[in-house]
């Protein structure tokens, strides 16, 4: 006679649930496919950045002897973006008029 597994769960896992969020453009309601995911689409996503760009301040600026290092600290979604950045990738600064 076999007894039924202790680990084994009908209902759906905490790891399955998903919490609904604001997308951070359209303010509609949606199921993010990331934890992290700031915008219901594409299209939101890059129409923010259209309008908005990356928002933060200046933390440190320092001379080197080829170039510059300008540390930011990002606001909004795309600090969450900048944690997947890595070394050497190009950026696009833009400067508020």
């Amino acid at each position: 006679m076999s007894t039924p597994s202790l680990m084994h769960c009908d209902g759906p896992s905490s790891a399955d649930q998903v919490e609904a969020a604001t997308c951070a453009y359209c303010c509609t309601l949606f199921l993010p496919v990331r934890r992290w995911g700031a915008f219901c689409s594409a299209k939101c996503r890059n129409d923010f950045e259209a309008d908005f760009g990356a928002t933060g301040a200046v933390a440190s600026v320092r001379k080197l002897r080829k170039g510059v290092s300008v540390v930011i600290h990002l606001n909004g979604p795309a600090a969450e973006r900048a944690l997947k950045f890595g070394i050497r990738d190009p950026v696009r600064l833009t400067r508020k008029p």
